[in-house]
């Protein structure tokens, strides 16, 4: 086995361990309190006579230690598997056979520190992460410097897949950042948006939607939240007919409906196509006039 191979090995492992000792401990929290709660329980027992035993009403506090005690069991088990599942993904990239975690993994709450400061992936075949590589190479610095501010403040209507495209797209911002001897922004403290209000995505639309009508920049590229949009856009580029004036007219068609339909709070998407493909063989993202 070689060193970069044995590395990458005992950094899996001790990774797995840091977040197996994170789930021990909520375990053992968990315990304490319901250790107290027994305690409490006898100290009450101690305290009251046989005449006092049939009034005092200790079946609240045994309710209480119930719900506790199956509430912790129920999430330990659930980080647990969230843990097994990270555990299996590193033995395998350890091996030779590297994989992205699933999204749901990826967005559990146990990686928000490693999605905050991940190393940027650059063998990664995404073509959001590809072509935002590109594109920041040729990026001012103040204006990088700005981008990454923009990528690393959550998004009210970010959905899983769009914050974690957020912060592999902000590394990449990060490391370029670096490389021209630069200091990044410190990340945020979380992932999550504070304000999730109707007002605050509402407001998140519009300006996407304008971002998106605006044509190409290296801002549309760094948006992790027209990802979904760029990719439909490639797929019809690439789809399209011989007659380039048809397609031209027919990507314009297309651009406007996709803007609607992102300031209207949608966040379209190729595998969102797909499913509806699947559930309604007519229902295609196409553009609003008749071709």
């Amino acid at each position: 086995m070689s060193t970069d191979v044995t590395a990458t090995t005992l950094a899996a492992v001790l990774d797995a361990l840091t977040l197996i000792q994170g789930r021990l401990d909520t375990v053992a929290r968990g315990n304490a309190r319901i250790e107290a709660a027994q305690k409490d329980i006898l100290s009450r027992l101690d305290t009251i006579d046989a005449g006092q035993a049939a009034v005092t009403d200790l079946v609240p506090v045994l309710e209480t230690i119930l719900a506790r005690s199956i509430e912790d069991r129920e999430l330990t088990r659930a980080q647990f598997t969230t843990v097994a599942e990270i555990a299996a993904f590193a033995h395998a990239a350890a091996s030779g056979n590297s994989a992205p975690l699933p999204i749901d993994v990826a967005d559990d709450a146990l990686l928000e520190r490693f999605a905050l400061a991940q190393p940027a992936d650059r063998t990664s075949e995404d073509r959001a992460l590809v072509e935002w590589q590109k594109a920041a190479r040729n990026v001012g610095s103040a204006e990088l410097l700005a981008l990454l501010a923009r990528q690393y403040h959550p998004s009210p209507t970010d959905r899983p897949e769009t914050r974690v495209l957020r912060y592999r797209l902000a590394a990449i911002t990060r490391s370029e950042i670096e490389g021209r001897g630069l200091t990044p922004l410190a990340p945020p403290a979380s992932t999550i948006a504070v304000d999730r209000s109707v007002s605050a995505r509402n407001a998140r639309s519009d300006e996407l939607a304008r971002l998106w009508r605006a044509g190409e920049s290296a801002a549309l590229f760094a948006e992790p939240e027209l990802a979904g949009l760029l990719d439909i856009f490639a797929q019809a580029e690439r789809s399209g007919g011989g007659d380039e004036d048809r397609l031209s007219a027919d990507l314009a068609d297309l651009h406007r409906a996709l803007g609607e339909r992102l300031a209207a709070g949608e966040r379209p998407s190729i595998a969102d196509a797909r499913t509806r493909d699947t559930d309604e063989p007519t229902a295609e993202i196409q553009p609003d006039r008749q071709r």
